[in-house]
């Protein structure tokens, strides 16, 4: 089965982000994405593609799972109060430290991270990745599409998605384990075993522990 989705979004829920990404942050992101990409690009984010009547955990997997590259919004909470988001992001940084990308490969990266606003400090799950900025536009509210920091937001927006389109034509090959259900259970038990192995990752959510499991 090939990839269902190019890019994953995840971000930990809120009225005022959530106005952001789907007013301000998504359609920008999506027009420039397209302007990069031979096809339109399928983007997932879990407000508007999950499926009713369909289980939730399941479901978020999958598409987390056959995505090429997550893109990342960190806020305070996405760390320190969202296991899920936790995992959405560990999960696709076992999958980039699987294939040992770096600087020398193509791509260089299966994430990018993105500041909504600013995390002081950063835990040590995240402590050494490259992010961008946009803290100083997560503003809401048909006044901001008049002012300069619009503007400047459009051309960061417009320099910025090469990192992503990058991921997206470079993506590595899927494994296709999780096509069968021992195949499935495998990769489930593997990255449970590397969440329980990630420094720091107690601290960073309130020694809550964190499985992908369904209960």
């Amino acid at each position: 089965m090939p990839y269902i989705n190019d890019v994953f979004i995840s971000y930990k829920r809120g009225r005022i982000i959530e106005q952001w990404i789907n007013e301000i942050f998504l359609p920008l992101f999506t027009e420039n994405l397209d302007y990069e990409l031979p096809d339109p690009p399928k983007i997932f984010i879990d407000s508007t593609g999950l499926t009713p009547g369909v289980g939730y955990w399941d479901e978020l997997f999958v598409n987390l799972f056959y995505s090429k590259c997550i893109v990342s919004i960190w806020s305070p909470p996405y760390f320190r109060r969202s296991e899920w988001c936790v995992k959405e992001f560990l999960t696709m940084k076992h999958r980039q430290e699987l294939w040992e990308l770096g600087p020398l490969k193509m791509p260089k990266t299966l994430i990018w991270p993105v500041i909504y606003r600013e995390v002081n400090p950063l835990p040590e799950i995240a402590s050494g990745l490259q992010y961008s900025n946009y803290s100083e536009f997560n503003l809401v509210g048909d006044a901001f599409f008049k002012t300069k920091s619009y503007l400047l937001f459009q051309k960061k927006l417009q320099k910025d998605i090469k990192y992503v389109s990058e991921i997206i034509l470079h993506a590595p090959p899927l494994n296709t384990e999780w096509e069968t259900y021992e195949g499935k259970a495998k990769i489930i038990s593997t990255l449970n075993e590397y969440f329980s192995k990630v420094q720091g990752i107690e601290s960073t959510i309130n020694q809550k522990l964190v499985t992908w499991s369904e209960k």
